[in-house]
């Protein structure tokens, strides 16, 4: 039962995470837009999908899975645009000039501070 009912939050984390906004030809990170960077792997990833989705189902996203190569630059953008010391992880959420790397019990409380300023849009 366990297991079914991981199966399906991964599902429900997959399904957030291709709802997002995604578009192919972004080549650069603007501080106006939020991006989710991710894994399909990571559970810490579909983790913050769902509490994100649940929480802002309106909430506009660039949503990118870091297994395609375009993806990849545009993440390697951000650490060094955010001046990400060490290893960089997923999630990694980034707006304006903050960021949320990983994803853990007081991540929320970040998240939904960082997040203001992108709902009164």
């Amino acid at each position: 039962m366990r297991q079914i009912f991981g199966i399906a939050l991964g599902i429900l984390g997959i399904i957030f995470l291709a709802s997002c906004h995604s578009e192919d030809d972004i080549t650069e990170l603007s501080k106006q837009q939020v991006y989710f960077f991710y894994q399909q792997t990571c559970p810490h990833c579909h983790t913050a999908a769902r509490y994100i989705k649940n929480k802002y189902p309106d909430l506009k996203i660039i949503s990118r899975d870091l297994k395609l190569p375009g993806n990849r630059k545009l993440f390697k953008d951000a650490v060094t645009q955010y001046k990400i010391r060490g290893s960089a992880g997923t999630p990694l959420i980034c707006f304006g000039e903050h960021y949320i790397m990983g994803w853990g019990p007081k991540d929320k409380e970040l998240f939904d501070y960082y997040i203001q300023p992108y709902l009164q849009k």
